[in-house]
């Protein structure tokens, strides 16, 4: 006769074989960059910890966790994220830490305002408290089971009693559901019976492998009709491979199979075991894909490489965080070139010299003006250029603000100016020094500031730190890395660095000399 184990020794039989015999494979570690990270300005959200009694899975209690950021309001429903196994997503300390990358990533623009649902497996009343939630004697049944129970448990119970207190929108593709391991499988499970409820699914290093019929998701995938679902996968190439299956594998027939159905999916592999270190560590980039469909397309952060050509260049163009529109160009002029004119533009002018002498004529005032030279040019002011050099070049960024104009808040801040960068002082200071060239407001912006930097060989400006403010850094010599997120960049002399509004990033002299660039902030 065959012995049958309890469903309480039948989940602690599980967690044995697949949690704690992954620490027989070597791993890779992987560190948090520094969207992961807390900082003081940015808005902070609430976690807030519940139990919940189930009648769909009787006779279970639970606790679940609830996060609400700081811009949520009820006049506009929010995006909902749900998280399995929600204690090891929300803990402090932890591999993931959600709320903290929640707060950066909403603040950034990056993710819609969300509310957040952490949801621990139930675990029977009847039964000896369980020592951890991976534990519970339900975990097994509630998350391996390819059925439409536990969408159903969120759908006509946790979620309605979420909505009691908070707008949520209907909309599928403004819901996610995520989890680590079985609670992996249990995201898409939940999605792929319920795609009009779950448009997207953030499965890390996911059991789709048999351990209770969950290796068959490949070929079902392969035969049904393509679902509605935008599906991201992690998982390591020292996972589990155990009685149940190859989870390795098993992610990449999950992979192979959403290829061939054509779905929108992700799958980043790496080389850590059955744990959240490397998924921790993506968070943020994964996080950032999963939402960027429904979120404001903005111009990218990163380096912007501008051709040496002596032909107009655009380096960049789109929509910021303040500016309903921002293009910036590389303009090149010969001395037959005909003067450039601007006459009562709607649009703000921001104007860097790069090489050569200009002469700038603002409302009939006139200056000569060589490189690292800036010309503030209002809206409604008139503008003209002539070029008294063979060659020169200058940088022009023109935009528009979503605030509209304030000629008062203009005209308050100095109006348009021009500045020759010989008339600057240099202010030298341990790290190298630096010319201020103004921190004043403009018609479209408040706030409005902008400095050159000289860097010394070796070391940082600073440690990764964030402020409301873009940014944009100009090279003029040297080179330099900057950490924008949880990303590097090289940048040369001519290069130029976008830094949004609330990412964090630093910059450090790689070079053997001195850099010097242009910082430029604005709100």
């Amino acid at each position: 006769m065959y012995r049958t184990l309890s469903p309480l020794r039948y989940s602690l039989f599980l967690i044995s074989v697949v949690f704690f015999n992954s620490v027989l494979f070597s791993q890779k570690e992987y560190e948090k960059g520094p969207n992961s990270d807390t900082y003081g300005d940015i808005p902070k959200g609430t976690v807030t910890k519940h139990t919940w009694k189930s009648t769909i899975f009787p006779n279970t209690n639970r606790d679940y966790y609830v996060y609400v950021p700081e811009q949520y309001t009820a006049k506009q429903t929010a995006a909902l994220m749900i998280f399995q196994d929600g204690h090891t997503y929300v803990k402090k300390d932890g591999d993931f830490e959600v709320p903290v990358v929640f707060d950066n990533l909403i603040a950034q623009g990056k993710m819609p305002v969300t509310i957040g649902l952490f949801i621990d497996p139930g675990h029977s009343i009847d039964s000896v408290q369980a020592t951890t939630p991976w534990k519970s004697s339900n975990r097994s049944f509630e998350y391996d089971e390819i059925s439409d129970r536990y969408g159903k448990f969120l759908l006509e119970e946790m979620i309605p009693e979420l909505r009691k207190k908070y707008a949520i929108s209907d909309r599928p593709e403004m819901r996610a559901i995520g989890g680590i391991s079985s609670g992996g499988i249990c995201a898409f499970t939940a999605a792929w019976f319920f795609p009009d409820q779950f448009g997207k699914v953030m499965s890390h290093i996911g059991s789709f492998t048999n351990i209770r019929g969950g290796h068959a998701y490949p070929s079902m995938i392969r035969k049904n009709d393509k679902k509605n679902i935008k599906v991201f996968l992690q998982d390591g190439n020292n996972d589990l491979n155990n009685v149940y299956g190859n989870w390795w594998l098993a992610n990449l027939q999950m992979e192979s199979a959403l290829k061939f159905k054509e779905y929108n999916y992700r799958f980043i592999a790496g080389e850590g075991g059955h744990n959240g270190n490397h998924a921790g560590a993506i968070l943020p980039e994964s996080l950032t894909w999963l939402w960027g469909d429904v979120v404001e397309n903005r111009v990218a952060e990163g380096v912007y490489t501008i051709s040496p050509e002596k032909k107009d260049t655009p380096i960049l163009a789109g929509e910021t965080a303040h500016l309903s529109s921002m293009d910036i160009k590389l303009k090149h002029l010969t001395s037959s070139s005909s003067a450039l004119t601007v006459k009562k533009s709607e649009k703000e002018h921001l104007y860097i010299v790069k090489k050569g002498e200009l002469r700038f004529t603002v409302n009939g005032k006139s200056s000569t003006l060589g490189a690292n030279s800036v010309v503030v040019l209002l809206p409604g002011d008139e503008l003209k250029v002539d070029c008294l050099s063979s060659n020169a070049s200058y940088y022009v960024m023109e935009y528009t603000s979503k605030e509209g104009v304030d000629h008062k808040q203009g005209k308050k801040g100095g109006g348009s100016s021009r500045i020759d960068y010989q008339s600057i002082p240099f202010q030298a200071h341990d790290k190298g020094g630096i010319r201020k060239y103004f921190n004043r407001s403009t018609a479209m912006c408040p706030y409005y500031e902008m400095h050159i930097t000289n860097l010394n060989p070796g070391i940082k400006s600073h440690e990764p730190h964030i402020h409301e403010a873009a940014e944009i850094v100009l090279m003029i010599d040297g080179s330099t890395e900057m950490q924008i997120g949880n990303s590097l960049y090289e940048g040369k002399a001519g290069d130029l660095y976008y830094l949004p509004s609330n990412v964090p990033h630093a910059i450090k002299n790689i070079g053997e000399s001195q850099a010097q660039y242009f910082a430029f902030q604005w709100y």
